[in-house]
Formats: C-alpha cells, structure tokens, sequence
C-alpha cells in the first residue's frame, strides 16, 4: 500500500514508521474473518483492513473526523488479526500510532476526557478496582439485569494443595489488574499446576499494570511508565548475571502477554531500558507455552 504523507508527518518518527507498517498492508481482508468487532457490526471501518485505510487517510489529508476516532476507539487491541496476515503487519504498534496522531488532530469533549481518566485510574490500579469490584458483587442481585451481566461473580480460590516450600525452578507472574480481583482463580490454579511440575510461580508485589491500560488509552508516557516500574521490580530477578534468575515472565491473561512481548520495541528508545526491556520480552511467556514443554508423566 503506498502512502504519502502529509507535510504535517513527512519529517515525523511516527509519521514514517506508519507508513512503513502501512506499506506492508496488500489489503487482501484476511483480517476480517478473525476480527471481533468487524464480526459483530459487519461495518468494514470496524475491521482492521477498514482502520488502516481510516489512518492512512489521517497520514495522507493531516486531519480526521470524530467517525475516525469513534471506528479506532472500538478496536479492542486483541490483535486477532495478526495471526491471519499473509503480509505481517505489525497492527498493533500502527494502531496505537495512528490513536496518538488522532488525538492531537482530534480532541475530546471534556465528558469523555474524564471518563477516560476514570478508567486509567480505576482499572490499573488492583486494590482500588478490587474494592470497587467488591461493592459491585455485593449490590449485584438489586440491580438491572443488564448491568448484572457486566459484573462477574465472586469466585472461590481453592486452596487445596497450595505449595508449602519453593522448587530450584522458578517463574515471574504477572497477577494482572482486572484478572487478579475478577478472577483471581486463573492464577492460583497456574501456581498449583506449575507447582506439580517442580516450578514454583512468584509474583512480586511492586510489579502492577503491564502498561496496557494507560498506553491503549492515549497516555502512552504514563504507559511507558508503568513498564519501567515493572522492569525495575523484576530486574533482581531476571537478571541473567544471577545465579538464581527466573526462567520466564508468565501471563495468564493474552492482554497482558502481547503487551509484555513489546516491552523491547516500546522501549528500544530508552538508553537506561532498552537491554533489560528485551529482557522482559525474551522471558515473556504463556501459561501454555510453558505446559506444552513440561513432562505430565
């Protein structure tokens, strides 16, 4: 796909990384097929294919309408769809390029602005979303259906069987911000299983967000941020200058993961980050990942 850039972005590091994640676009609609929001609205600007010529037309006219930043904002970031590129396009990284380009272009009402600075500071931040998730389930059987099937049920952590001293092999999880209230369940059974096959699965309470939260909603430095912060808090123990470094950074939660595994690109820039953000994504691993190597016998 050819583009030419507007003089606003001709000379910009953004403007010519898009086009060159642009140019590898053959627009042949792969995507579609494994796109959820194209699959529910069957609105072609709720497919990838759909938002890339969406930002192609902000990179080639310097402007776009609030209809653009509306089809961007219904992305869910899942990257579904770069499973099924022939070409690789790298969708996730130009998406976030062309959601900060838009910003700039576009600003928000004041309502929405807050909303989104609501979400930033609830959702990333556990012990204030669990509290709230607490109250939620609590008041759960007196409210309107609808709102009932948006809140999810208390679930019972079991801890039968639960490790009683640590294996020589270990591995960094990383609990989440929704996932570890909502479903704190998903980790303890990795922690159980893991732990059945000689590795003892750590979480270090100074780790938080992995980043996702603030990055996909337009305040990348304060996502950018939040991955320093973990970085600085895995660092004792990934170190590969340590004897007793981790093996792997599980995620048991995919939204976490894909963002883990871009610690090195978003931070190549970063002099004092660069080598050990590569760590982390080095590291970065899926729960099944791991079990697919593990002997069961």
């Amino acid at each position: 796909m050819y583009v030419e850039l507007h003089k606003t972005y001709r000379d910009t590091a953004e403007g010519q990384t898009a086009r060159d994640y642009l140019s590898a676009c053959v627009h042949c609609g792969f995507c579609l097929a494994t796109c959820p929001t194209y699959l529910d609205s069957q609105d072609e600007r709720d497919s990838p294919r759909g938002r890339i010529y969406l930002i192609k037309q902000l990179l080639e006219t310097g402007s776009a309408g609030p209809a653009t930043q509306t089809h961007l904002d219904r992305c869910l970031s899942c990257r579904s769809c770069e499973t099924t590129c022939p070409s690789g396009v790298e969708y996730g990284s130009l998406l976030d390029i062309g959601r900060n380009l838009l910003e700039q272009q576009q600003p928000r009402p004041i309502p929405a602005n807050a909303m989104r600075w609501l979400l930033r500071h609830t959702v990333s931040r556990p012990a204030l979303f669990g509290t709230l998730l607490k109250i939620g389930q609590f008041f759960r059987p007196l409210l309107p259906g609808f709102i009932q099937q948006k809140i999810p049920t208390k679930q019972a952590v079991k801890q039968v069987g639960a490790p009683q001293k640590t294996h020589s092999r270990t591995m960094l999880v990383l609990e989440g911000c929704v996932q570890s209230s909502a479903t704190p369940s998903t980790n303890a059974a990795a922690k159980r299983v893991l732990y059945k096959l000689g590795i003892s699965l750590v979480s270090i309470k100074k780790a938080g967000c992995c980043g996702a939260v603030n990055y996909h909603l337009d305040a990348q430095r304060d996502g950018l941020d939040d991955m320093r912060r973990n970085i600085d808090a895995w660092w004792p123990h990934i170190n590969p200058e340590s004897e007793t470094a981790s093996e792997a950074i599980i995620s048991t939660a995919s939204g976490c993961g894909s963002m883990l595994v871009d610690y090195g690109k978003l931070l190549a820039h970063d002099p004092t980050y660069n080598e050990k953000a590569k760590r982390v994504s080095d590291l970065c691993r899926d729960i099944s990942e791991v079990l697919l190597e593990e002997d069961f016998e």
